[in-house]
């Protein structure tokens, strides 16, 4: 079940994360085990989760390679090291569905997302960081699965940034 999507402008948000590239059929196997990594660092360096575990798709290219952030966001930006990246969600509008179901649908809630944008007029958004163009496309997984058995009770916020209209 998928909400109707929501138009809202959100404040600038700093996160820390774990930058991967994957191909799409990897990603239930290779990013879902960054969760933890990246939870165990924040509190290995005492910073506080101001919200929800996401994955922000950041690139795609046209070999099925996706780059993506395994983050959480922090209230504060953050000195980080090693394979941790500091990033951020840009001052802007957004466009959200909530999503209740398993994770193996989401690709279907984006792609209903997507046509609803484009029957309304809506282009997605990019950030540019140090010259390079990221898109803001993210999944906050707002039910933990380790806490809730059952994937048809599992919460997700699909959210894409818009481009300024």
């Amino acid at each position: 079940m998928t909400s109707d999507p929501k138009i809202a402008r959100h404040p600038e948000q700093p996160y820390i994360a774990i930058r991967k590239r994957v191909k799409m059929a990897e990603i239930p196997v290779i990013l879902p085990p960054l969760v933890p990594q990246i939870v165990q660092w924040m509190e290995q360096h005492h910073i506080a989760q101001a919200g929800p575990v996401f994955f922000r798709y950041l690139q795609f290219d046209h070999e099925d390679q996706l780059l993506v952030d395994v983050g959480v966001p922090t209230q504060v930006p953050a000195e980080v090291n090693g394979d941790v990246v500091a990033g951020s969600f840009p001052d802007a509008e957004y466009v959200t569905v909530t999503y209740m179901g398993d994770y193996s649908n989401l690709k279907e809630v984006h792609m209903g997302l997507e046509a609803w944008m484009k029957e309304n007029g809506l282009k997605e958004g990019v950030q540019k960081v140090n010259g390079t163009e990221y898109a803001a496309r993210t999944e906050f997984y707002l039910t933990d699965p380790d806490e809730v058995e059952d994937p048809e009770d599992w919460r997700t916020d699909v959210v894409i940034l818009l481009a300024d209209r």
